[in-house]
């Protein structure tokens, strides 16, 4: 087991280091609070050079994630290691990426007429910036539409889970529920009933928490939820695959990218947008709420336009 202590500003922060550098299986033991900043001790139960072992492929090449590759190819700066025979595949690759850009039609890929149901389920795994696209999520609703809405969250499991989501729904003057099982469910029900909106929170690792995962599998199924969810533009193709076909057991209505002030390139939002038929109805671009969130057609109408 790998154990390493984390010093960070925010939980949010912490979990995508944790992720990043000890994986998915990665635990976290404690987290203290000093003077403003956190100390998060985290242990992987998996050796790191084991990790590194399984992104490679069979022949010993580094399996490069194509954001990564493009973005060498750009600055020339492809590794020597990589002989010639690979590097026309690679190129191949990014041209075939290139050319998905001028046969796809944007319009269909967007999301025309999003947060318009009663129930709003917002998913995700950890550190995809799920709690702040709520919070702004709940900003446009309760100030720019004008809705009567409450944020209950499942977000349980782990000290921190919620807090974050709770001090914007104060700031905002938002109802905020915690739900920990299906009795609290039931015993808010008909205070859900004078809302317009009821936004709920999911815990990132839900897979783990199958008392959690029926509950909101069965909200999820209701033709009163409106299933989002969110897909950081930051991680690897690999883990996107595997994110968005595990939550497409929740009847996903339509996807928020998030983290877009993050990426070099458009690679990782060509690669969602046009391996999937989901549509997108909002991206994200920073954490100041309630601003840095845009429709997905302001962005993707003109980021297409010149890439064309």
């Amino acid at each position: 087991m790998k154990m390493k202590i984390f010093h960070v500003s925010n939980l949010q922060e912490g979990w995508a280091n944790i992720r990043e550098e000890l994986g998915d299986n990665a635990i976290i033991l404690s987290i203290k609070e000093i003077n403003g900043r956190f100390e998060i001790l985290a242990a992987s139960p998996e050796k790191r050079e084991n990790r590194l072992r399984k992104s490679s492929s069979k022949d010993g090449q580094n399996n490069y994630p194509i954001s990564r590759l493009s973005s060498l190819l750009e600055k020339n700066l492809i590794p020597e290691e990589i002989h010639g025979s690979i590097l026309e595949e690679i190129k191949s690759i990014y041209l075939k990426l290139a050319e998905n850009i001028k046969d796809l039609n944007i319009h269909e890929k967007i999301e025309k007429n999003p947060l318009i149901k009663k129930y709003i389920t917002v998913l995700g795994n950890i550190s995809s910036g799920k709690s702040t696209t709520i919070a702004k999520i709940g900003a446009i609703l309760k100030f720019n539409k004008s809705r009567k809405i409450a944020i209950a969250s499942f977000d349980f499991y782990k000290i921190g889970g919620s807090e974050s989501l709770k001090k914007f729904s104060e700031i905002m003057q938002i109802p905020f529920f915690l739900i920990k099982n299906e009795k609290d469910l039931i015993l808010y029900k008909d205070a859900f009933e004078e809302f317009d909106h009821i936004l709920f929170d999911t815990p990132g690792n839900i897979k783990h928490l199958p008392e959690v995962e029926k509950i909101v599998s069965f909200i999820t199924n209701s033709t009163q939820s409106e299933n989002i969810l969110t897909v950081p533009l930051t991680r690897k193709e690999n883990i996107v695959e595997k994110d968005i076909n595990y939550f497409s057991k929740f009847n996903i209505s339509h996807l928020i990218l998030t983290k877009y002030d993050e990426i070099q390139n458009i690679i990782p939002l060509i690669f969602i947008i046009s391996n999937w038929n989901y549509k997108v109805s909002y991206i994200t671009d920073g954490m100041d709420v309630p601003k840095d969130i845009k429709e997905a057609s302001e962005v993707l109408t003109q980021l297409i336009g010149v890439y064309r």
